[in-house]
């Protein structure tokens, strides 16, 4: 598993800051990777605003196997455990390629200085950090830990930024405490279940080892619909994307629809109460589930509305499918388009094998001829798609569940296919 060396800072002044800060390096330890390293705590005036309580600074050297994107929601949501509010009237927190300009007081705020020597500008993650250069209470601790290491961007050290920092570091003063009061936390922290420590809550996923382009999304990619047969992964490949990328995960709430085991036991009775409580649910989720979070940097779906249509032209009559097909249309205008969509193809023995494995009871006399009817449907759907913002992936002789190099094959096909994107 592929492992990133990250440089992070702690600050705040509100609080016991140094319970806080304790409290912020186990969740870190316990959520985003292993603290090899850390600073002493300094103590310095506010900075940009006027504030009667001191700050407190620390620096950590932090080896993570997460993406960037990832390492900063876990960071935002411990910030916000850990007491963390930001004002309403910021845009964004300084994280984000345009650095607010609303500072004010806080029990904590983390922010990502170095991620190895990359350089990444983004509306969401701006790295290194864009105003460190600025700042004696970041370069003091900073170049305490790493002072010969060189700034990507400007080609120069730790200790030489410090050197020419307009900021005044005879005010950054380091705290008079025991080093092992400060540093009794700084360990490796397994998870209770044997995952490794810097493995993400929601699954242990490796950040790919075939160099670091593959580690990291197109900026260009901004919403992937991964589509594919019943049974065929999709929701478990679109959750291991998510997962690994930190991106925002949609996954279809079906089995909230009443009308599903009725349907697989008379089809056609049930088909066009079924067809439309799922057209209505894919354009509720359409509207408030495809929208970006502002730290995400891309969103994942296991479906596109689109596979409404697919499905109703293989389940209605055809008057029943005519009305279908006037609202599919009228909704298809209003919601968000994937900039990539991807449908990953599995023969019909493999995906009653997968539906049987499964063990859901309403799809337990699922008719081999009705999968073969949705994969004729959904190649004919793809001959609309532009080529160029479609992708069709056979994965019959795959388990890129279990086998990591199935599943970094076809990973590296949707990122060369997202990276092809106008």
């Amino acid at each position: 598993m592929e492992t990133y060396t990250a440089y992070l800072l702690l600050g705040g002044n509100l609080g016991d800051c140094v319970q806080t800060f304790k409290a912020a390096r186990e969740k870190i330890a316990l959520r985003s990777g292993r603290i090899s390293r850390a600073s002493r705590l300094y103590t310095s005036p506010s900075w940009g605003f006027e504030a009667k309580e001191l700050f407190y600074n620390q620096v950590l050297e932090l080896q993570t196997t997460l993406d960037p994107y990832a390492l900063l929601q876990q960071l935002l949501q411990i910030e916000t455990e850990l007491g963390r509010v930001r004002p309403q009237t910021a845009t964004a927190p300084e994280k984000t390629a345009a650095a607010s300009k609303q500072y004010a007081s806080r029990t904590i705020d983390i922010d990502i200085l170095f991620y190895e020597d990359f350089v990444i500008r983004s509306r969401n993650l701006s790295l290194p950090h864009p105003l460190m250069q600025q700042r004696a209470f970041v370069l003091v601790p900073l170049a305490e830990l790493v002072p010969a290491f060189l700034h990507p961007v400007f080609g120069v050290s730790v200790a030489e930024l410090l050197a020419k920092c307009p900021d005044d570091s005879s005010k950054i003063h380091a705290c008079p405490m025991p080093e092992q009061e400060i540093y009794s936390d700084v360990a490796e922290k397994p998870f209770p279940d044997g995952r490794e420590a810097g493995s993400t809550l929601a699954e242990c996923v490796p950040t790919g080892s075939c160099g670091t382009s593959a580690a990291f999304w197109p900026e260009n990619m901004r919403f992937l619909a991964i589509e594919g047969n019943i049974g065929a992964g999709k929701t478990s490949l679109s959750r291991r994307i998510a997962t690994q990328f930190g991106a925002k995960w949609v996954v279809e709430s079906f089995e909230e629809n009443v009308f599903l085991p009725k349907f697989y036991a008379d089809k056609e009775r049930f088909a066009f109460p079924l067809e439309l409580t799922f057209l209505a649910e894919r354009y509720r989720q359409a509207k408030e589930d495809f929208v970006q979070e502002l730290f995400s940097p891309f969103l994942v779906s296991d479906f596109s509305i689109s596979k409404s249509l697919i499905f109703a032209q293989n389940t209605l009559q055809e008057d029943e499918y005519r009305l279908f097909k006037r609202l599919y249309d009228i909704i298809l205008t209003t919601i968000p388009k994937p900039d990539l969509y991807v449908y990953i193809h599995s023969d019909v023995d493999r995906l009653m094998r997968n539906i049987r494995q499964r063990g859901r009871s309403y799809e337990a006399n699922m008719d081999p001829a009705y999968l073969k009817t949705i994969e004729n449907g959904y190649r004919e759907y793809m001959k609309t798609l532009d080529p160029a913002r479609s992708l069709w992936i056979d994965v019959t002789d795959m388990d890129f569940i279990h086998n990591e190099a199935d599943y970094r094959e076809v990973l590296s096909r949707i990122q060369a296919a997202a990276r092809q994107l106008g």
